[in-house]
């Protein structure tokens, strides 16, 4: 059976970002960076909001990886169906 990049192509492109930015924000929290609007954009990428509790830019870190992951396994649902 060969896909309609409609079927595959937005679970892709929405797990892929969403895990990536979780992912960044991970490396941000573990390694201590602080993010802000004056800051280079890979300080923005990685790291936490100043302005927020650590408890808060934890849940958006894992709210990212969350959206992410469930979008990459309805991609692999999508691919394995017969």
């Amino acid at each position: 059976m060969i896909l309609a990049s409609i079927d595959w192509l937005p679970p892709a492109l929405v797990g892929g970002t969403f895990t990536i930015f979780g992912l960044l924000k991970v490396y941000g929290l573990a390694t201590g960076i602080q993010g802000g609007g004056c800051k280079p954009l890979g300080q923005r990428l990685c790291g936490t909001c100043p302005s927020w509790s650590r408890s808060l830019n934890i849940g958006m870190a894992v709210l990212f990886l969350l959206i992410g992951i469930l979008n990459l396994a309805w991609l692999a649902s999508i691919v394995s169906r017969p």
